[in-house]
């Protein structure tokens, strides 16, 4: 089954971490044996159900609001940073936008290169 890990509502980060004790950024995809539902909240079914219900996502977003240090925010693509960082306040509402909006906000926000 391949999974994307996402923020819980109201966090900016996955709180899932790795072998390595990092923590896994959201976006982050991965292929596990078996829903891990101890995770719930965390990730989103992408293929390969369970048989109980679960339907794998098909219009999840490809952006995501990440949390950097220092209460600093940025807006992620698939994982990669692709806006300049922002204030908390500057980003709420971002996860509530249409797909459309969300190109449009990061095509004016771009990360300096």
């Amino acid at each position: 089954m391949k999974i994307r890990l996402k923020a819980p509502d109201g966090l900016s980060s996955t709180g899932i971490y790795g072998q390595d004790g990092k923590e896994m950024p959201v976006g982050h995809e991965m292929t596990v044996k078996e829903e891990p539902k101890g995770w719930a909240g965390r990730y989103d079914i992408l293929s390969g159900g369970t048989g109980d219900g679960s339907e794998p996502v098909t219009n999840q977003s490809a952006y995501a609001v990440v949390e950097k240090d220092g209460g600093w925010f940025a807006v992620t693509k698939d994982g990669q940073e692709v806006t300049k960082n922002f204030r908390k306040a500057d980003v709420d509402g971002f996860d509530g936008m249409s797909e459309q909006d969300k190109e449009a906000f990061v095509d004016l926000h771009k990360k300096d290169a």
